[in-house]
């Protein structure tokens, strides 16, 4: 194939361009450079050597905030594609040491890693849990030699691909075609990845973070917009499947209603809902049904079973694949606390048609300043003014709140607050490096998001930076050492009551982050992990951070003490909601079995979850409990949550408005064994 001259990146040659995207043969001692991209800007490689050996040699790191992996992995690769040989070390992204070996002597295959150790026959493809980019390819390779596109995993688990879409990228002249494949088996949702004709890496695409071969960063956005499409259309197919269509006028009987105001649960109750509107709520005496002319409304017994109302998670990074799993969860309502404004308003909008399951939605509007740990969200404020300017488009915008992150100047705070407030909005977000969350709240914030930046108000100093990991190791390190009782913590809770200040705790990703040990079932998921995949399941035993045993008892205090202040916070009477900023669904369950082991009622977690978090959303009249006049969004359980919290677990049925969903089939559809049935 002879190279014509290409328009892709007025940075790189014509001829270099063409050696990236020309189709010829591999060749020994090759070597492939990678670029790996957030929000559009280089930040890690990934370098890909093939040997005369048959050695894939891979190195591969990125920062992300003064997060990210290092990993230096090498391969040999056997019949079909399958590994014969593979060793993995470096580390996590969050620092947990990577350390893999896998190796094929005869008949048997043996591995071992941070997480586990075995053997097996031979056949299978070994699936390592901290693999580079390349481990990706390589199974996608193996996988499209298969003539029935399926594979055994190994420890356990099947993955299978299919083609999905393709793609031509290059100049006016040349241009090549690039192909989207999707591989199951390996998380909940398929993972994506573009080869190119020899079937070799070519990129991925992953919303705000990426990467293309090197130099060619600019075809991302074309790339994730021709996978964002595919993924809609899959997307679209399972709601078309999924979804139950409720008529306008329609009732739910024979139901014990949770009373979240109250919080008791009220037994023999009939709702009735017109329009996806509740209309009534009744006593359920069997007889005085509502007709509507000619036409009989729908009537659903509900078995005497729970209804509560929609949960909510007011910590949340959309994407399209979120959605159904919050809505199997019973989160009908969530706060999106930071994207990229486009992205965000295509998901929503699918959600909000029912085109795709999702839950209803709200925004905040991001603002952070550019500097070497910027969050991956696209524009960034380079000044005060620019920093004006995003509010006063995101009050244009209708977003009725902003929220600011880590590099935000700390000079910077009053005046956005100032600004937000004149807009009618609301201020929240992490607290600014080199500033206190005491300051922050005198300046004018209105909610507080993480808890561990309350505890680094006593435990950073002025130097420390906390855009880096350090908000999370000093925490981990220190916080158990905090006297919760002091007066600089008593003081401190006082202030954020006399200002109203919400606490966000997202409580779940700290236990964690602070708990788990590589090897374990991660405690935050252990009650669901074995109705998981097994890949999945087997992905919950890789802890994030280095926990050993000269730190391990430590950090369980610190975790103890997380949920003490919690328990402070809400005794003191400050307003809490219940965010995850984690795995959609299964991590609000246990956010609030985090937050009723600190020792808050049932009924004030119930609380938290709906009408509170509806009130702080600012549409209380219209959500956040089962009360005549607002949404008909519901879950119907199989437990009693006041009794157990553990029992919204449980969800039988999600309703919302006109439409319902079986939850024990929205979980089979992406390949977990259901809860209930």
């Amino acid at each position: 194939m002879r190279c014509k001259h290409v328009r892709l990146s007025a940075a790189l040659s014509a001829a270099f361009i063409c050696a990236w995207l020309a189709p010829m043969p591999l060749r020994a001692d090759e070597t492939r450079h990678y670029d790996w991209l957030t929000a559009g800007k280089v930040s890690g490689s990934h370098v890909l050597v093939i040997t005369d050996d048959g050695r894939r040699i891979s190195k591969f790191e990125f920062n992300d905030r003064g997060r990210g992996p290092r990993i230096h992995e090498e391969a040999r690769i056997g019949e079909k594609g399958l590994l014969r040989s593979l060793r993995i070390n470096g580390h996590s992204y969050l620092g947990a040491p990577a350390d893999e070996t896998f190796l094929v002597e005869g008949d048997v295959a043996r591995w071992t890693s941070t997480i586990e150790q075995g053997e097996a026959p031979v056949g299978g493809f070994y699936s390592a849990n901290d693999g580079t980019p390349e481990q990706t390819a390589l199974l996608a390779r193996a996988l499209l030699a298969d003539p029935s596109r399926q594979i055994n995993l190994l420890p356990y688990g099947t993955a299978s691909i299919r083609r999905v879409t393709e793609l031509a990228v290059g100049g006016e002249g040349e241009k090549t075609t690039v192909i989207l494949y999707a591989i199951s088996g390996l998380d909940l949702a398929p993972q994506r990845i573009w080869l190119d004709e020899d079937q070799e890496l070519f990129a991925l695409a992953l919303g705000w973070m990426g990467m293309t071969p090197q130099g060619l960063g600019g075809l991302l956005p074309e790339l994730q917009a021709a996978q964002d499409r595919a993924e809609k259309d899959e997307l679209r197919q399972l709601a078309e499947t999924l979804t139950g269509k409720l008529p306008a006028n329609w009732i739910l009987r024979n139901v014990s209603v949770l009373d979240v105001e109250k919080g008791e649960l009220i037994p023999g109750r009939l709702v009735v809902v017109t329009d996806g509107r509740i209309v009534r709520v009744v006593e359920d005496k069997g007889l005085d049904l509502p007709v509507y002319g000619d036409l009989q409304p729908r009537i659903i017994d509900g078995q005497g079973m729970t209804l509560v109302p929609g949960l909510w998670d007011m910590h949340t990074h959309l994407s399209l694949d979120d959605g159904l799993l919050q809505v199997a969860a019973g989160v009908t309502s969530v706060r999106d606390l930071g994207n990229d404004p486009a992205r965000l308003n295509g998901i929503r909008a699918s959600f909000d048609k029912g085109e795709v399951i999702g839950p209803r939605s709200f925004a905040a509007g991001f603002i952070d300043r550019k500097s070497p740990y910027s969050a991956p969200v696209g524009r960034l404020a380079e000044s005060l003014d620019d920093a004006l300017l995003m509010v006063r488009e995101y009050a244009e915008a209708g977003y009725p709140q902003i929220k600011i992150y880590s590099s935000i100047e700390p000079g910077w705070v009053k005046p956005i607050a100032t600004e937000v407030h004149r807009n009618g909005m609301r201020l929240s977000g992490h607290i600014p490096s080199y500033m206190t969350a005491r300051q922050a709240v005198l300046d004018g914030y209105d909610e507080i998001q993480h808890i561990n930046m309350l505890f680094l108000n006593f435990l950073a100093g002025p130097e420390d930076d906390t855009r880096t990991p350090l908000r999370f190791s000093l925490v981990a390190d220190k916080a158990g050492e905090l006297d919760l009782d002091s007066q600089p913590v008593t003081d401190f809770i006082s202030l954020l009551k006399d200002r109203g200040v919400v606490v966000d705790p997202t409580v779940t990703i700290f236990d964690s982050m602070f708990r788990h040990r590589s090897g374990a079932l991660d405690p935050s998921y252990a009650m669901v992990a074995d109705h998981m995949p097994p890949s999945v399941r087997r992905g919950m035993l890789a802890g994030a951070m280095d926990i050993n045993d000269s730190n391990a008892g430590r950090y369980a205090r610190s975790a103890d003490a997380l949920l003490k202040l919690i328990k402070r916070l809400h005794g003191a009477g400050i307003p809490l909601v219940a965010g995850t900023d984690a795995m959609p669904g299964f991590t609000l369950h246990r956010e609030l079995e985090l937050y009723r082991r600190a020792g808050i009622s049932n009924a004030d977690v119930l609380r938290i979850a709906t009408l509170n978090s509806a009130y702080i959303a600012g549409v209380a009249a219209e959500s956040g409990s089962i009360s005549v006049g607002k949404n008909a969004d519901f879950v119907l359980l199989a437990g009693n949550p006041l009794d157990d919290i553990s029992a919204l677990r449980l969800p039988l049925a999600v309703f919302m408005g006109d439409r319902w969903y079986d939850t024990a089939q929205l979980y089979e559809a992406v390949g977990i064994k259901p809860f209930t049935r």
